[in-house]
């Protein structure tokens, strides 16, 4: 069950906040929801994709470099 609070924060974080969960086409309270438990228990989006990034580099590829610089500068959390 979800329960409303009310809380304070700096103007600049809360204007962050709304230009993450805009560009995402996420509630805020979606994305405080997340942060909480990612700080809370160290899960979350940014988890699974370190832990496919391990994999990834842990298995010979047969992508030529070009293609391994493009994915690194891709974001793939703003997916």
């Amino acid at each position: 069950m979800k329960k409303k609070i009310g809380t304070v924060l700096e103007e600049d974080i809360l204007g962050e906040a709304k230009a993450r969960a805009a560009h995402e086409h996420r509630a805020l309270s979606e994305l405080f929801q997340e942060a909480l438990v990612v700080f809370l228990h160290g899960e979350g989006p940014r988890a699974d994709a370190e832990r496919s990034c391990r994999l990834f580099c842990s298995h010979r590829s047969r992508l030529d470099l070009g293609e391994i610089n493009e994915l690194l500068e891709e974001d793939v959390l703003a997916i």
